[in-house]
């Protein structure tokens, strides 16, 4: 962003200590944060302090609902600015864009910015005080202070997949509504895939008549049942052009930008279901339920052909008009290639194109899919994949298997957005995998807090920002939704904004703690599997297995068990020292405490998976 390395150093040397000790556990924590010693109650006489420019009256009203939800009584505006009391919004020019200043003092609340998105972050950093307030038990009297503040990355995402499982616009909404509070501004909608077509392109309807629809199944991704013969397909939905243009306004209006993701060449069964005659084989398809249960599939689509281009010029068009984004998405990972080498056509198109291979293919149809963005006049990004033969330099690089992709390509002059998965992938379990149906790995709480959007050698000024990125086959409705989104999504948060010294885990942690009581007023549902016990195995003399437990937040004390009752904090308590299991023991059992109060669900291990572990 710009005037970043100025921003990042200022703020370490200026960066008042008071901001780590106040009690004020703002997340992300702003650049720079004073307080002073007088305060301001905030009440029922508060007012909203109307600005010059009455274009910005609908924002403004939306602040005072909110504080009104929050105070539980009416909020007036009035129209002049900076009186007792009253809550005023200023404009300075010479701010730089989405910063602002917020300044609390015994008289008034004043936030200055250079254009309404600086407002919009302060004052969604004023409300946080206030609801942190609130959870307290305390009267809403804040405390004098001044904060400057300004994003560290333009880009601070989160992405939706709402193939695999289809969210509806109220869900999306919703999502959004969390997302504004925290400062995130890009919701990615991963909205092809081949379990599903999500949105109406009206030149093309039976993406949505047939892409739409898959047949239902409930329970575990991995082995899915096919479809029974004359079974019908119900299971699905998609989204209107005109439900996209509300939830498009809707987004705005949080300073929120939707950027579109259509799947392509692979990941495209659902496409193909559709229009059969845009593949290699030509051959009726089903829409995926689960995993793959047909290996003859054609989930690819054929890049030889120029009606596939036809059609898929088509939908951009339509992307183009509905979604006012620069952005579109055009993926471009995880391509099974081996359609292109049996089929005359693409082969056809090898020659005539003097390209080497089924590498160099995929690098033409990516190419040629590209121009079609830019000609819309829009901007492609396109999943990282190493290719044999170069790509347009126009298009975004989001770098996911890793950051050597965004490292590589920033350095070639690509603007690049990193998502790397070990670390930002939201789909990856936070518990033991024993007891989560997750699939892959596991992405920890505190290890996503470990993201870092700046890997050592990338070329900062090629970095958008970065993203949290939402799988969704294990996520089939909106509780699970969120249940992967949060308290993770804090980390990200603060790793995407904040341009202040980073805390320590277990500091920010004390942040993530202040702020879960905020998102059960909220209706959202979080994980809290991050006070679990962590049990590790390793072999011992004479084939034993010994266990160490380990905790990802400090200052928690555990209790265990191995006669199949369940602990409290009255058990055995684990003093660091490698557990032998007791001869006849089946299962250990583990619970986290702190301060006396129960933190985490009781954990039940079975003896034989340890076994597996330490690979007995």
């Amino acid at each position: 962003m710009k005037n970043l390395f100025t921003a990042l150093l200022f703020s370490f040397l200026v960066y008042n200590a008071n901001a780590q000790q106040s009690g004020i556990p703002l997340i992300p924590q702003p650049s720079q944060l004073t307080l002073g010693n007088s305060s301001l109650k905030i009440s029922g006489q508060t007012t909203i302090a109307l600005p010059k420019d009455k274009a910005h009256q609908t924002l403004v009203n939306h602040f005072r609902e909110q504080l009104a939800a929050v105070l539980n009584t009416n909020i007036k505006t009035i129209v002049a600015p900076l009186s007792k009391n009253s809550i005023s919004f200023v404009i300075k020019k010479d701010f730089p864009k989405d910063a602002y200043q917020l300044d609390v003092s015994k008289k008034n609340v004043v936030i200055s910015a250079s254009e309404p998105a600086g407002w919009f972050y302060g004052w969604q950093t004023f409300m946080q005080m206030l609801r942190l307030k609130l959870e307290e038990g305390k009267a809403i009297s804040l405390t004098e202070l001044s904060i400057k503040d300004e994003p560290k990355f333009g880009w601070r995402g989160l992405m939706i997949d709402v193939s695999r499982h289809f969210f509806s616009k109220e869900v999306l909404k919703r999502y959004i509504d969390q997302m504004a509070k925290y400062k995130f501004n890009v919701l990615h909608l991963h909205l092809t895939d081949n379990q599903g077509w999500r949105l109406e392109i009206k030149q093309l309807p039976k993406l949505t008549s047939v892409g739409a629809w898959r047949v239902p199944r409930t329970g575990y991704w991995s082995g899915m049942p096919a479809p029974a013969p004359e079974e019908k397909a119900t299971y699905g939905g998609y989204y209107s052009q005109e439900d996209i243009k509300d939830l498009v306004v809707y987004a705005k209006q949080r300073f929120v930008d939707i950027v579109p993701e259509i799947d392509l060449p692979g990941h495209s069964l659902a496409f193909v279901a559709s229009y059969p005659e845009i593949s290699c084989t030509k051959t009726p398809q089903q829409v995926l339920a689960g995993d793959p249960w047909n290996a003859k599939r054609t989930n690819v689509v054929c890049v030889g052909n120029d009606s596939t281009y036809t059609k898929i010029d088509q939908i951009i068009t339509e992307i183009a008009e509905i979604f006012p984004s620069k952005y579109i998405h055009i993926g471009g990972d995880e391509v099974t290639r081996n359609y292109w080498s049996n089929c005359p056509v693409c082969q056809n198109r090898i020659t005539k194109e003097g390209l080497k291979n089924v590498d160099e293919l995929q690098s033409y149809f990516v190419n040629r899919v590209a121009k079609m963005v830019i000609a819309k006049g829009k901007i492609p990004i396109g999943w990282y994949e190493t290719l044999e033969k170069g790509l347009d330099s126009n298009i975004v690089q989001m770098s996911w298997k890793d950051e050597k992709g965004a490292v590589k390509s920033s350095k070639e002059g690509k603007k690049v957005i990193l998502t790397p998965a070990f670390l930002t992938y939201l789909d990856f379990y936070q518990g033991d995998p024993y007891l989560e149906n997750a699939p892959f790995t596991v992405n920890r709480l505190s290890n996503s807090y470990k993201f870092n959007p700046l890997p050592a050698g990338i070329n900062v000024k090629n970095v958008l920002g970065g993203q949290g990125s939402l799988w969704t086959e294990q996520v089939p409705n909106e509780r699970k939704l969120q249940f992967m989104t949060w308290p993770r999504g804090f980390t990200l948060s603060e790793n995407l904004w904040s341009t202040a010294p980073k805390l320590s885990w277990p500091d920010f942690f004390n942040r993530i703690e202040a702020h879960l009581p905020l998102l059960t007023v909220d209706s959202t549902n979080y994980s809290s599997y991050f006070y679990d016990a962590i049990i590790s195995a390793k072999k011992g003399q004479n084939d034993e297995v010994l266990l160490n437990i380990d905790t990802e937040i400090p200052g928690l004390a555990v209790y265990y068990s191995f006669d199949d009752t369940d602990p409290d904090q009255f058990y055995p308590k684990y003093n660091g020292q490698a557990l032998a299991i007791p001869k006849g023991a089946k299962n250990i059992r583990v619970v986290s405490y702190k301060d006396a109060v129960q933190k985490s669900r009781i954990v039940r291990l079975p003896i034989s998976e340890l076994k597996k572990r330490a690979k007995l």
